[in-house]
C-alpha cells in the first residue's frame, strides 16, 4: 500500500494506526510490513506439447495476514482440439488465479518440476503488483493470444515493471530492476532463445515452423523483450537487484519434484525428416511415381500452411517466414511446366539449404535441421520429376 508523494514526508514518522487513518482503515495492520505481501516467481519445466514447450512462469502472491494465497498466471485458450481457430487467430488469453493446490496438480500428475523463487520487492511494489494482477483478472480472457509478445514469461516481465512504475508515481521513490549485463546471450534473436530452450519434439518443430517475422528474427530487441523463456527469466532475475537488493536469492524452492524423463522420440520430426530424405534417395532409382505421389502430397500440404501464414499473416508475428522460399504453393500453381523451371528452382533450394546450414554452424538460426532435411527431399524429387519430362531428341 502506497502514498501519493506529496504525502510520504508526512507520513514518515506516522504511527501504523496514523496511517491507516489516512488512507480510511480503521485498524493497527501495518500493510507497508516487507511480509504483509510475499511475492514469488513460479516456473515449470517445459514439455513437448505445441502450448508448453518452453514451460511455464506465473507469480504467487500471499498475504498472511489475511491468509490469501494465489497463484496469478497469464494463460491462453487451449490449442488442442481449436487448430482452425489457432490459425485464424481467435483464440483469447488473460489473467487467471487459482489457489496453490489446483495450481501444482496438472504439474505433479505430469511428473513436471515446479520451483519458487521468492521475489525481493520492496513492499509498495508488492502492493502495487497485486493490484494490478487483480485489476487484470477482473478484465478476464480478452488478450489477442501472441505466444511471444504476450507469452507468460514476458507478461510477468511487464506486469512487475508496470507495478514498480506505479509504486514510484505513487511514492515519489525511484525504484529501479537493474540487470547485470547479458553479454553475447543479449545479441541472440527471440527465435534462437525459443530453439535453445524449447524441450526438443514436435512441439517445437511447429514452432519453428509458425512462429516466424521480422521481430522473432531481430538481434536489436532491448533485453526485456528477450526474456520469454521461463527458465531464463528465473536465470537473469538472479541477477537483477532493486534498490541495491538482489531479486532472488539462492536457488529457490521445490514445489514439485521432477519426475518426468524425456527419451529419445520413437519418430521425432528429425529422425521424420531423414526419413523422408531417404525415401526421395530411393525414389531416384526408382522409375513408377509410387513415392513421388505421397512425398509431392505432403509437401503441397506444408507449403500451403506456410503460403498461408506468409500471405494472410492472422497469426501474430508471422509477416515472413524463412520457409516461404522452399514451400509454398507456385511449384503446385505451375508444376504442369516443370520441365522449363524445375532445375533451377532445384538449384535454389539446394543453395538455400547451404546457406541455412551455414547460418547454424554460424550460431544464428534461422530454420531448424528437420526443415532442411525436408527442403532437400524436395529438391530431389523435384529433380526426379523434371528428368523423365525433358524433350526427346527425334
Amino acid at each position: 500500500m502506497g502514498f501519493p508523494a506529496a504525502l510520504r514526508a508526512q507520513t514518515e514518522n506516522l504511527s501504523v494506526t496514523e496511517r491507516n487513518a489516512l488512507q480510511g482503515f480503521n485498524d493497527t495492520i501495518d500493510r507497508l510490513a516487507d511480509d504483509f505481501v510475499i511475492a514469488s516467481l513460479i516456473i515449470a519445466e517445459p514439455e513437448r506439447i505445441l502450448y508448453s514447450v518452453l514451460g511455464h512462469a506465473a507469480l504467487r502472491l500471499q498475504c498472511p495476514t489475511y491468509g490469501m494465497d494465489y497463484i496469478f498466471s497469464y494463460e491462453s485458450e487451449g490449442v488442442s482440439g481449436k487448430i482452425f481457430r489457432f490459425l485464424i487467430n481467435d483464440l483469447k488469453m488473460g489473467m487467471c488465479a487459482v489457489t496453490l493446490d489446483d495450481y501444482l496438480q496438472p504439474y505433479k500428475n505430469a511428473g513436471r518440476g515446479v520451483k519458487e523463487y521468492t521475489l525481493h520487492l520492496p513492499p509498495e511494489v508488492k502492493s502495487e503488483l497485486w493490484r494490478m494482477c487483480d485489476e487484470r483478472l477482473a478484465e478476464g480472457m480478452n488478450l489477442e493470444y501472441d505466444p511471444v509478445k504476450r507469452g507468460c514469461a514476458i507478461s510477468i516481465v511487464h506486469s512487475v515493471e508496470d507495478a514498480i512504475n506505479s509504486a514510484n508515481r505513487m511514492t515519489g521513490k525511484h525504484y529501479r530492476l537493474d540487470y547485470e549485463p547479458w553479454g553475447e546471450k543479449g545479441k541472440r534473436t527471440i527465435r534462437e532463445i525459443f530453439y535453445e530452450n524449447a524441450a526438443k519434439g514436435w512441439g517445437l518443430f511447429w514452432c519453428m515452423t509458425i512462429v516466424a517475422g521480422k521481430y522473432v528474427d531481430s538481434p536489436d530487441l532491448p533485453m526485456k523483450e528477450k526474456l520469454i523463456s521461463p527458465r531464463e527469466l528465473a536465470d537473469r532475475w538472479r541477477h537483477a537487484s532493486i534498490g541495491g537488493t538482489p531479486l532472488i536469492k539462492g536457488e529457490g524452492f521445490v514445489l514439485a519434484p521432477s519426475e518426468t524423463q524425456y527419451g529419445a522420440e520413437l519418430l521425432s520430426p528429425l529422425i521424420f525428416a531423414i526419413l523422408i530424405l531417404i525415401l526421395a534417395i530411393i525414389s531416384c532409382f526408382i522409375k513408377g511415381p509410387y513415392l513421388d505421389i505421397p512425398l509431392l502430397a505432403a509437401y503441397a500440404v506444408f507449403s500451403l500452411l506456410i503460403t498461408y501464414l506468409v500471405l494472410f499473416p492472422s497469426l501474430p508475428n508471422s509477416d515472413w517466414n524463412w520457409l516461404i522460399i522452399p514451400f509454398n504453393i507456385l511449384p503446385i500453381i505451375f508444376w504442369h511446366w516443370r520441365r522449363y523451371w524445375a532445375p533451377w528452382y532445384a538449384g535454389l533450394l539446394l543453395l538455400w539449404s547451404i546457406v541455412m546450414i551455414g547460418e547454424f554452424f554460424f550460431g544464428h538460426i534461422l530454420v531448424d535441421w528437420p526443415h532442411i532435411l525436408l527442403t532437400l527431399a524436395f529438391c530431389l524429387v523435384l529433380l526426379k520429376q523434371w528428368h523423365p519430362s525433358r524433350p526427346t531428341k527425334a
